[in-house]
């Protein structure tokens, strides 16, 4: 029997189970909730005491846990006597579980779909709670979870900024889905290469660029002949490294929309995370280093954002 990771905090208390609820205990999964059963709120807290931070459950089962966790996102998001922590919480642990379910399952449609429907609850969450998005970032990411907090944070600024180009509600779910899967081809890599994500670009050999590099061609392996996700998507995923000088892996020079918005989020969040330097610092060295990369237009407006919805204070 296969089984599948969630994160504890997308399974509330109180609320009937159309799934069995596993844990992972001495070797073995077993059965923590039945179906048709709560979670009590003491056994809750007590998991959470417990740095319990995953259930588990049967792959067979992964349709009946998509529709409960819909459900409850839309009823969480909707609820205005639920607090922001309790919102971020809840969408923190859905593309957190869809990130980690894409990184082990690539060829999933159902991991997919999954990313698609916690990309969407995120961007709702933060048009409707702007504050929202600062939270996310006032987070450090646990270890061993770099990869899956970039990916969380690139998708809530990407969403954030793009709505505030004007981006349309289609363009924005792609934009969103692709920033949560945009490192999938880091699956690929060998294990001293994919190391390569925590050590600073600057620092890059010209065979560390080049190896690193892969991640992105490695995407079109991953994603491409899937009759479920769309060009668009598959496109900003394979193009996230590219810059206008055409100094990414493909060496492209012009970028669509997306593409550039992607590229320059993603570029703003991996410095902040490799270098161990301040936004505000951070910011400082881009407005330098990537003219020619972006238009300078777009870093302007970037610049806006950031100090706008509080992520440089």
């Amino acid at each position: 029997m296969d089984f599948t990771p969630l994160r504890i905090s997308t399974v509330k208390p109180a609320k009937n189970l159309t799934f069995d609820l596993y844990i992972f205990y001495k070797d073995h999964y077993l059965i923590y909730v039945n179906r048709g059963e709560h979670l009590s709120e003491e056994k809750y807290q007590k998991l959470k005491t417990q740095k319990v931070a995953k259930f588990f459950i049967t792959e067979s089962d992964e349709i009946n846990y998509q529709h409960f966790l819909d459900n409850l996102l839309n009823e969480t998001l909707s609820n205005p006597d639920q607090s922001i922590d309790a919102k971020v919480n809840l969408i923190e642990g859905a593309t957190s579980s869809a990130i980690e379910r894409m990184q082990s399952q690539p060829e999933s449609e159902n991991a997919f779909k999954m990313t698609e429907s916690a990309a969407r609850s995120l961007r709702l969450m933060i048009k409707s709670n702007p504050e929202s998005l600062k939270k996310i970032f006032g987070k450090k990411a646990q270890k061993d979870e770099e990869i899956i907090k970039h990916s969380l944070n690139v998708c809530a600024l990407a969403v954030r900024f793009g709505e505030l180009l004007k981006c349309t509600d289609r363009e924005l779910d792609d934009l969103g889905t692709a920033a949560l899967i945009h490192d999938i081809g880091l699956t690929k890599l060998a294990p001293d290469t994919k190391e390569l994500f925590t050590k600073p670009k600057r620092n890059y050999s010209a065979e560390d660029k080049k190896n690193y590099f892969l991640h992105c061609k490695d995407a079109i392996s991953i994603l491409q002949n899937k009759s479920y996700i769309n060009k668009n998507i598959i496109e900003l995923v394979i193009n996230h490294e590219e810059v206008l000088s055409g100094m990414g892996p493909h060496k492209k020079k012009k970028l669509t929309k997306l593409e550039e918005i992607l590229s320059l989020v993603n570029n703003y969040d991996k410095r902040t995370v490799t270098l161990q330097s301040t936004p505000s610092e951070t910011l400082k060295d881009m407005m330098i280093d990537e003219l020619g990369n972006y238009n300078l237009e777009l870093l302007n407006h970037f610049k806006k954002v950031l100090h706008s919805e509080g992520l440089l204070d």
